[in-house]
């Protein structure tokens, strides 16, 4: 998938049209068209894209599949930590960590899943 398709794909997700991208970076589709196909954008569009999508500007150089991870998660809020409350910050660490948590249960659960299913056939087997 090249930036341009990533680009809509980000597009469609925020409800918005390549020609409303175009019209508010202030140039025509075929412009925009043409900066992607020669991989001429400059960064400070590329910063325009990524203001107007509410992703990273670092995104646009990260891999697909963290790309569709931004995807995945556009409920959330792109600007979402109130940096004067020391609360907030330590609350969104402890999310990030039960995440994670969360993460390494749903394998084990998955693993053990699997294993009860392999006892089962070989209970039919015997």
């Amino acid at each position: 998938m090249n930036l341009k398709d990533k680009i809509i794909q980000l597009l469609e997700v925020k409800k918005l049209t390549y020609n409303d991208l175009a019209n508010h970076l202030g140039i025509t589709d075929e412009q925009l068209n043409h900066a992607l196909e020669t991989k001429t954008l400059e960064v400070r569009t590329l910063e325009l894209i990524s203001k107007e999508l509410r992703i990273p500007l670092y995104s646009f150089f990260r891999d697909e599949e963290l790309m569709n991870k931004y995807i995945s998660e556009q409920k959330k809020k792109y600007y979402d930590v109130n940096i004067w409350s020391d609360q907030e910050i330590l609350l969104k660490n402890d999310i990030s960590v039960l995440n994670a948590r969360i993460s390494d249960l749903e394998r084990e659960i998955a693993q053990k899943n699997e294993l009860i299913l392999n006892l089962e056939k070989q209970l039919k087997k015997g």
